[in-house]
């Protein structure tokens, strides 16, 4: 099957050589890159102006020759677009969103509105087909071609993890098989939409990855207080932890055991290791997609 996408910038701005690079490896995969011009007129960091953005966030969808809607990055500004986007357009030519980090609270907001959407690597990373070492390449080259099996309709994944021993302190039971859907993303991007109408709240029994990138440990701690204290996290059954790719620790105090702590008032069970996220690896899966926690696997839905 020949494949199109709508390419996207809804948040921040991306040099224009980067923008190149990405088109480039998406069309050397064989897919067809369509974006309406200009796709950037920078204002300030992000890539155009509110107005903009969403005017293309329709067209993209409207455009009845693509088959999903990719992100060129994140950064900031994605939330600005949530109370201006026309559901209905969305609803009536439903394509999956592809896109991670600052578009973290769109992929949400498509899940709750019954729109597909995919937590996968920015359309910008497709560019690392060219400019990566040998063995990057491959593994880049692996998730953008899983990428496109998800937005073909490619069944259910599996992904690695383990149960953090530091969990038991939240009394969830070691044995316990656990289903729900998968949710969450970028940790800092969730926690800034706390105290807002587009505030995130995870389903019931919801298996939450989270993931960031360049934060010390106690901006990640404050961002997940806020997120367990406003209720964010009050139905999930467990949290799943992805990269934290450049977070600094405090000494030599592991991540595991800060977020164990402050998780521990829901009992929720607490993972890591899964290859998502802002590193090298970052392997995609539909957001909202039913998963099973079994032994040392979560397998997703397709």
């Amino acid at each position: 099957m020949s494949l199109a996408v709508s390419l996207i910038a809804p948040s921040s701005f991306t040099a224009q050589d980067t923008v190149d690079a990405g088109i480039r490896g998406l069309e050397s995969l064989g897919i067809e890159v369509r974006y309406t011009e200009p796709l950037q007129s920078p204002q300030r960091y992000l890539a155009s102006s509110r107005e903009q953005r969403l005017a293309q966030l329709h067209v993209a969808y409207a455009d009845p020759d693509t088959q999903a809607v990719w992100a060129v990055r994140g950064g900031y500004g994605a939330a600005q677009l949530i109370d201006g986007i026309d559901w209905a357009l969305l609803e009536r030519h439903a394509k999956p969103l592809i896109g991670f980090s600052d578009v973290t609270v769109l992929l949400h907001h498509w899940y709750l509105h019954g729109i597909p959407a995919i937590h996968g690597p920015v359309a910008k990373a497709a560019g690392g087909l060219f400019d990566s070492p040998a063995n990057d390449h491959a593994i880049i080259h692996r998730q953008l071609g899983e990428t496109l099996a998800l937005i073909q309709g490619a069944g259910s994944r599996d992904y690695p993890l383990a149960r953090c021993p530091s969990s038991a302190s939240t009394g969830a039971p070691a044995d316990q098989i656990l289903q729900g859907p998968v949710v969450g993303g970028n940790l800092m991007t969730l926690a800034s939409m706390v105290g807002t109408p587009v505030a995130f709240h995870a389903p019931l029994n919801a298996l939450v990855i989270l993931e960031d990138v360049g934060e010390p440990h106690y901006r990640l701690e404050r961002a997940l207080w806020q997120l367990v204290h406003s209720g964010g996290l009050d139905q999930a059954a467990a949290v799943c932890l992805g990269t934290f790719e450049g977070c600094t620790p405090y000494r030599d105090t592991r991540l595991e055991d800060i977020v164990a702590e402050t998780l521990t008032p829901l009992g929720l069970a607490l993972f890591s290791g899964l290859p998502i996220g802002h590193g090298l690896h970052n392997r995609p899966w539909r957001y909202g997609a039913k998963g099973r926690i079994d032994g040392d696997r979560l397998v997703i839905a397709g």
